[in-house]
């Protein structure tokens, strides 16, 4: 049973400073309110590892990938015969992922890998001029509606579920398992590093960002884990916080998704929507009696998770209430049937 005393229940501007990179704010001083109370510790296997004078890690997997982490966010890259193919770019990382890929190699970067749109992974890319650039064609589609320089359009694109390419002599598979975290997020997937890389899919010790990390649609997140699942990796990509992943923990990931998912269902069917509205002032405020009933389904789903999943993964306590929101409405519309 997890002590309630240190589970936070309103917003994390700790965790929100941390995350912005603003090191040395106070929470006080960055809101100028008092600090909120303490979240969950951390289990050791989520912490940092150790990171170079730069302030980066640089892992090596396989003969000759290399994943890159810094601050909260991952990027990856694979030396092949004739230039570096990188998968995703964080602004974040511009100078030190330059940095990074000059430490093993002089060969440039000749590809270019958009895991899929969101500006938080790939608005880097325009660091690589001269990569040819590749998308699936619904992160293609999304990336001229966006008309974001920094996101410039793919040269190619992937209409396939699965498609195996030859680069520099190193044999990549993209896989897209249909729309997920963002409709056109891919999987990449080398087979003679056993690397992975899925953006924002599993967070590999972790729970969930807040409302899944603005996901387009819920039920593909189940699918994101299989396809991952489905290729043979020893270390996995997830484009956030400090370590790789392993199986075990993708497996993990999986356990606790079906797990959500199916305890916002049950508790869906356990709080009454028309006895809310009924005990409200005004019952014809629709979005107020959805707003109460909404938040008491996410916070039983909260109150439940912490209990089993408290002390196995990082952050139970910090946006699953928003996740059980999100959930909770994707099950009302998306509504998929035999689902999970």
């Amino acid at each position: 049973m997890i002590n309630r005393r240190h589970v936070l229940r309103g917003s994390g501007i700790a965790a929100g400073a941390a995350a912005l990179g603003l090191a040395g704010i106070s929470p006080a001083s960055a809101a100028g309110q008092p600090s909120p109370p303490a979240f969950l510790p951390l289990p050791e296997s989520v912490k940092p590892l150790p990171v170079n004078a730069d302030g980066y890690r640089l892992e090596r997997v396989g003969r000759n990938g290399y994943v890159l982490i810094y601050q909260y966010v991952q990027s990856v890259f694979v030396v092949t015969r004739t230039g570096v193919v990188l998968v995703d770019a964080p602004p974040l990382t511009s100078k030190v992922l330059r940095a990074a890929i000059a430490s093993v190699t002089n060969k440039p970067v000749t590809h270019f890998f958009y895991t899929h749109s969101h500006a938080d992974h790939v608005a880097g890319v325009t660091n690589y001029p001269r990569a040819t650039r590749i998308a699936h064609r619904d992160t293609a589609t999304l990336l001229t509606l966006h008309n974001d320089p920094s996101r410039p359009k793919p040269h190619v694109v992937i209409n396939e579920d699965h498609k195996v390419l030859y680069i520099g002599g190193e044999e990549i598979h993209v896989v897209y398992p249909g729309a997920n975290h963002e409709s056109g997020n891919i999987l990449v997937h080398f087979p003679a590093q056993g690397l992975t890389a899925m953006s924002d899919v599993v967070m590999p010790g972790w729970a969930p960002y807040r409302a899944w990390g603005n996901a387009d649609y819920l039920p593909g997140i189940l699918a994101g884990h299989d396809a991952i699942l489905g290729t043979d990796f020893t270390t996995y990509v997830g484009g956030h916080i400090y370590r790789t992943g392993t199986r075990a923990e993708v497996r993990q990931s999986r356990e606790f998704f079906l797990d959500f998912w199916t305890t916002t269902q049950k508790t869906l069917g356990n709080i009454s929507l028309p006895e809310i509205q009924a005990g409200l002032a005004e019952p014809l405020n629709g979005w107020a009696a959805q707003k109460v009933w909404i938040d008491r389904i996410a916070q039983s789903v909260m109150s439940e998770m912490i209990d089993r999943w408290g002390t196995k993964i990082a952050a139970v306590d910090t946006f699953t209430a928003d996740c059980a929101g999100a959930a909770a409405v994707s099950i009302l519309t998306d509504a998929p049937v035999d689902f999970p």
